[in-house]
């Protein structure tokens, strides 16, 4: 498993720091794979999305403001200017929502499950998703532990640059993220700021209030799982959130709106591999019993609907030259939240082996 991990402890300046001086390589990839998205997705130069991102600062009033001091450490510790850090933090708002005119639908990412009892074996929770996204973010990709004070200890699997990432903390939560796409906008806390604030909490209930609270400037999916055998699927949108629940012991989501508040009224996406994503991995979950850790390795796994499969691989055409900017499975991980085991496999499941990562 080749991927930099790092522990991040201090104030939120000192945090900062030590996240872009560690991860600086990453952290400067992180940078230029948006730099390349920003522009070709929205025709967003790098200086005008540096400008825009100042708009998002007055979201992070109060209690919030070490976020900002975060933000000035990664940037010191990386060599980058702060307005260069916010701009990365905005990538969900840029790509997926109105902010910017030159919108695209191209929300295509991830694969989620949360498995409960009585779905389980032996009363297990297990939670984990799958990162499908731009190829060349492979190495901007690290899995951060933080510690701080007054807040539950994390495991991130974290974008580096990013305040916040997918995971699971001490108090058996786990945090999962599928991108929708939008038309509308709104000025607030930035996602990549709300799933940080979510895994913080000891809690379900502080946690979902954290990645719900307007004003909400994104649409995506955060699914949050308890060790009680809890779950909420949360569909967050500028015109608000809905929650979906699990029946028959799971839940899972891909990257098109399912729930009846915003599903209406948002177009098709224009990505079909998320329809047949969900449909296989609700297949996949419907048709076992007794599931375990294992067999949700295998899920990760699957080619059903290959190359945009769960387990997904540029098409077979991409020109070699052109493989970095491809879209495929990232990394995958799944974590036993009860007995506080977490599995993470770098790169297509099918083509690696899961190893355990201690919190």
């Amino acid at each position: 498993m080749k991927i930099p991990e790092v522990i991040l402890s201090g104030s939120p300046y000192e945090i900062g720091f030590r996240h872009g001086s560690e991860l600086k390589p990453q952290v400067l990839v992180s940078l230029e794979t948006y730099k390349e998205r920003y522009l070709r997705q929205r025709k967003l130069t790098w200086e005008d999305a540096r400008r825009l991102s100042l708009r998002f600062l007055p979201a992070f009033e109060g209690s919030n403001r070490r976020l900002v001091e975060e933000m000035r450490g990664i940037a010191d510790g990386s060599g980058l200017t702060f307005e260069d850090v916010l701009a990365v933090n905005l990538r969900s708002e840029i790509l997926y929502t109105g902010l910017v005119n030159a919108f695209r639908n191209e929300a295509d990412e991830c694969t989620a499950l949360a498995v409960l009892p009585p779905k389980t074996a032996n009363g297990q929770v297990i939670a984990g998703q799958s990162w499908d996204f731009t190829l060349r973010q492979k190495d901007a990709s690290a899995i951060a532990r933080y510690r701080q004070d007054g807040a539950s200890d994390m495991l991130v699997f974290l974008e580096a640059g990013m305040l916040g990432g997918k995971g699971v903390n001490k108090d058996g939560i786990c945090l999962t993220l599928n991108a929708l796409s939008t038309d509308k906008t709104a000025i607030g806390l930035p996602l990549s700021a709300r799933m940080r604030l979510a895994l913080e909490q000891k809690y379900l209930s502080d946690a979902y209030v954290s990645a719900a609270s307007g004003p909400i400037p994104v649409s995506a999916c955060l699914t949050l799982t308890s060790r009680d055998g809890l779950a909420l699927c949360l569909e967050l949108d500028p015109a608000g959130a809905d929650v979906l629940l699990p029946e028959n012991g799971f839940i899972a989501h891909t990257n098109h709106f399912v729930g009846l508040k915003h599903a209406p009224t948002h177009a098709n996406a224009s990505l079909g591999s998320t329809y047949m994503r969900y449909q296989r991995i609700k297949q996949l979950l419907s048709e076992r019993r007794d599931i375990g850790l294992s067999d949700t390795e295998g899920f990760m796994r699957d080619h059903k609907g290959y190359p945009t499969s769960i387990c997904a691989h540029p098409h077979p055409n991409t020109p070699k030259e052109e493989l970095p900017k491809a879209g495929g499975t990232i990394y995958a991980f799944l974590t036993e939240i009860t007995a506080g085991i977490t599995r993470f496999c770098m790169g297509n499941p099918c083509e690696g082996e899961f190893e355990d990562v201690l919190l």
